[in-house]
């Protein structure tokens, strides 16, 4: 007897420990907040390494305008045979080291390097401009997951619903007090709710498949989100609002920056047909030998543009018009900036009421199912009535979850339309 309570002990242990370790190997999925999203998003879209990459290249175009002000050094050797029926066939060898130096162009290339800086400078604000639309994106399709989600919960809900009315409806047809028709019509109910939860769930791979997009995520990860079901204040009134976008708006302060190298641009075409002054310097060596013969040079050059066929008068007119239009683009987008804020901060202080009466209605709506569900019990009330309480409260909850996330939506445009954080 001893020895079968022991053998028994010995296999449960074994079987808890294998039981455990299955547990054990059963992945968990990390839960992701909207930092963690945003960080993946910032790390792996293409989009911004695309505009990073614009960034670099600026940032090499002023390393080529600059090379133009430091020294250019170059060696040649050569080596030539002369075949000739009336004379000596010859050999000859050259060597020859040269060097030039930029000493002024009227600063032409000063306005070029400054040109080219601000080029890089708009680049840079493009790239922020990126990222603000890509945080936007995250943070609207996590939004979207999490109302798709709270979704599915609400059809769960329903369908647990109308499986307690058709439970209902059969125990009481089994005794003979409502007829085959309520438990036809509380079953026809169930197969919508079941159908509702489907649709549902499909909703949600298809708002996750969004926000993979969203993050740049090409690889599929088990991740869930940490939920959101608070409301978001802001401290700042309109006008402050306002300005903030207008100071910090990326794409803005681009277009500033475009209008701010349209005007370097008239310079440089001012400057077109400045003069050049170049000094050079050229040692050489060669002859029947590498070391025959050498000598050296050195000397200035000034190059006088005479006439151009009115090359640089055409210049300057574009340069102008471009300033124009560069120029106009700033006040259009200011005023689009404007709007933006205007409509964004509207909907965002307008959606706490929104919010305010959507809590109401699932408030009402589940004391109305509360009373059709109490009616039918009692034999009062009809399964039609109880089906309508439920899709009301459905709707109700539906509804509340969408305005909250509607909130948070409305708070991310904000957040957007100011150009960065408002916390």
């Amino acid at each position: 007897m001893k020895k079968r309570l022991c053998f028994s002990s010995v296999f449960l242990f074994l079987c808890w420990a294998s039981l455990a370790q299955g547990i054990e190997a059963i992945p968990v999925a990390e839960i992701w907040d909207l930092n963690k999203c945003v960080t993946m998003a910032l790390a792996h879209h293409p989009d911004l390494k695309s505009a990073q990459g614009k960034v670099y290249v600026a940032d090499s175009r002023i390393g080529q305008v600059k090379s133009k002000l430091k020294p250019q050094v170059d060696i040649a050797t050569g080596y030539t045979r002369q075949d000739s029926s009336s004379t000596r066939d010859r050999e000859i060898y050259s060597s020859s080291a040269g060097a030039s130096q930029l000493i002024s162009d009227g600063g032409k290339t000063d306005v070029e390097i400054e040109v080219s800086s601000l080029q890089k400078e708009s680049a840079f604000y493009t790239l922020k401009e990126t990222e603000l639309l890509i945080v936007y994106n995250v943070k609207k399709s996590y939004f979207d997951l999490l109302e798709a989600q709270k979704n599915v919960e609400v059809a769960e809900e329903t369908l647990r619903l109308y499986q307690l009315l058709l439970d209902q409806a059969q125990g009481f047809y089994s005794v003979g007090s409502v007829s085959k028709y309520d438990v036809t019509t509380a079953d026809v109910d169930l197969s919508k709710a079941q159908l509702g939860v489907i649709t549902a769930k499909t909703a949600v791979k298809k708002a996750k498949t969004a926000l993979d997009n969203a993050m740049g995520i090409t690889t599929p990860i088990d991740y869930s989100l940490q939920d959101i079901v608070s409301t978001q204040e802001v401290s700042l009134n309109l006008e402050e609002i306002q300005k903030r976008a207008f100071s910090s708006r990326p794409e803005l302060q681009a277009k500033k920056t475009d209008s701010m190298a349209a005007y370097q641009n008239i310079r440089l075409a001012a400057k077109e047909n400045s003069p050049e002054l170049k000094a050079s310097g050229k040692y050489t060596v060669g002859g029947s030998s590498f070391t025959e013969d050498d000598n050296w040079s050195m000397g200035m050059t000034v190059q006088f543009p005479l006439y151009d066929g009115g090359l640089q008068t055409e210049k300057i007119k574009q340069a102008k018009v471009e300033l124009e239009i560069a120029e106009s683009e700033v006040e259009s987008l200011r005023s689009d900036v404007q709007k933006e804020v205007e409509q964004s901060y509207l909907e965002f202080t307008d959606s706490f009421d929104v919010l305010k009466v959507a809590e109401k209605v699932v408030s009402q709506s589940e004391e109305n199912l509360d009373i059709a569900q109490n009616r039918y019990r009692v034999g009062v009330g009809s399964p039609i009535e109880v089906a309508d309480a439920t899709e009301k409260y459905k709707e109700a909850r539906k509804e509340y979850w969408a305005a909250l996330y509607d909130h948070w939506r409305a708070w991310t445009a904000l957040e957007k339309a100011v150009g960065g954080s408002l916390e």
